[in-house]
């Protein structure tokens, strides 16, 4: 095959990704569109979803990672959600498991991008993957963030809120009465 003159793009995110939400759809757009290229299909989304040990761990209070659900459903979830946005988007996506906080986006050559939340935490874990990857003789990545996603009352979404019954995945608030 002869060599393409446009190099493959790879842009790298991880979460727990549970339950889907319109922050979490911002971000998988934002990686979709710094993988792909106009004309033909290039570029690849390498989707991180963080594993039930891993979310165990990371939880500020660990008994909530109970109320993620298992890791299986949660890469279906996450499945359908990428077959549907992936359609509007050249580039390609697989899913990965998740066992640590660097993931493959400290270690692979290959990554262009990653695509960070604007939340304080996710952000200096970009910027510690980045450390990582000078130190270990590897170009830093890109940092890609999109803004975050507010609800109707202006406060952001989070998985968080629609556990606590305080907004759906869209954003939309929740009566008392309807939870």
């Amino acid at each position: 095959m002869p060599q393409n003159e446009l190099q493959e793009r790879i842009a790298i995110l991880g979460g727990t990704f549970t339950p889907i939400h319109n922050g979490h759809r911002a971000l998988l757009h934002k990686a979709f569109q710094t993988a792909s290229h106009d004309g033909d299909g290039d570029g690849h989304v390498v989707v991180g979803l963080t594993s039930t040990q891993l979310a165990t761990q990371t939880r500020s209070n660990r008994s909530h990672a109970e109320l993620l659900g298992s890791f299986e459903a949660r890469r279906d979830d996450l499945e359908t959600e990428l077959e549907r946005l992936s359609g509007a988007y050249t580039a390609s996506y697989e899913i990965i498991a998740l066992e640590d906080t660097r993931g493959p986006a400290a270690t692979r050559a290959d990554v262009d991008a990653l695509i960070a939340s604007p939340e304080a935490k996710a952000q200096r874990r970009a910027h510690e993957v980045n450390q990582h990857r000078i130190a270990s003789g590897l170009d830093p990545l890109e940092i890609h963030t999109p803004p975050f996603v507010v609800a109707e009352d202006g406060v952001r979404i989070s998985s968080t809120r629609i556990r606590n019954g305080e907004i759906d995945v869209h954003g939309r608030i929740l009566d008392d009465s309807e939870h």
